[in-house]
C-alpha cells in the first residue's frame, strides 16, 4: 500500500482556515472566545458576572486562563502552517493578514452578506483565493 503524499504548505494552511470558519458557523461562541482580547470577555466586565462563573465553575477553576492558553496555542500553531508556506521571516506579517481576513470572511458570512441576496461569494471561494495570494506573495518575496 502506498503511503498518502503529505499536503502541500497551501492546502494544509487552506485547511486550518476552513476549520476556523467552521467553528465560527458551528459554534459562534467558541469562536468569538478566539478573538477577544483580555477586558473583553465577560469574566472581566464585572463581580456579578464572576460570581456567575465560579456558580458554574466551581472555585478554583480559572475559565480565562484556560482561554488564554488554548489561544496562545493556537496562535502558536497557526503560524508554524503560515510559516510552512511564507517561511518564518513573513510568517507573522501574512498570519495576521490571514487571520484578519478569514475573520472578516467568516463575520460577513455569518451576517448573510456574503449569500445571493449579497456579495454572492462563498466562504471557501475567498478562502481558496486568499490562500492563492498569500502563496503568490511569499514566493515572490
Amino acid at each position: 500500500m502506498r503511503a498518502q503524499p503529505a499536503p502541500s504548505a497551501s492546502a494544509t494552511l487552506l485547511g486550518a482556515l476552513r476549520v476556523l470558519v467552521g467553528v465560527g458557523r458551528d459554534q459562534p461562541h467558541l469562536y468569538q472566545m478566539l478573538f477577544r482580547r483580555r477586558g473583553h470577555r465577560p469574566e472581566d466586565l464585572g463581580e456579578g458576572l464572576d460570581r456567575v462563573r465560579q456558580q458554574l465553575c466551581g472555585p478554583g477553576v480559572d475559565p480565562a486562563a484556560d482561554r488564554m492558553r488554548a489561544a496562545g496555542r493556537f496562535q502558536g500553531e497557526f503560524l508554524a502552517i503560515v510559516a510552512d508556506l511564507v517561511g518564518e521571516r513573513n510568517a507573522r506579517h501574512y498570519g495576521a493578514l490571514l487571520l484578519t481576513s478569514t475573520h472578516g470572511i467568516t463575520d460577513m458570512e455569518l451576517s448573510g452578506h456574503l449569500g445571493a441576496e449579497g456579495l454572492n461569494a462563498s466562504a471557501e471561494e475567498l478562502l481558496d483565493t486568499l490562500v492563492r495570494m498569500v502563496a503568490n506573495a511569499g514566493e515572490a518575496a
